[in-house]
């Protein structure tokens, strides 16, 4: 059953966005159907949609994580920005498809 997970970022930008994705690497994270991220008026959204809990769960666990604090232990980048996001998660049972 999909899975949704809404990011809401403040005081989040682009380049810190940016500075985890290179860390998360190139391939596409198995399970995701779809990604979609920009600004919003007091920092940054991601709304993804996995194919399900477990998929969005294990890319968490085993990437997202990692990715964060390597991007927190550089220069310019605040730690609590990583770990200082709202999390919205809808199953699919209220997704429209």
């Amino acid at each position: 059953m999909p899975y949704g997970v809404l990011q809401e970022m403040p005081d989040v930008g682009e380049d810190e966005y940016r500075r985890v994705e290179k860390h998360l690497g190139p391939d596409r994270p198995p399970g995701l159907l779809a990604h979609v991220a920009g600004p919003t008026e007091d920092g940054w959204r991601i709304i993804n949609i996995w194919e399900d809990e477990a998929a969005f769960r294990r890319f968490q666990s085993e990437r997202l994580i990692r990715a964060a604090g390597l991007a927190a232990q550089e220069d310019g980048f605040d730690p609590g920005k990583a770990a200082g996001f709202r999390s919205v998660t809808v199953d699919g049972a209220d997704l429209p498809f």
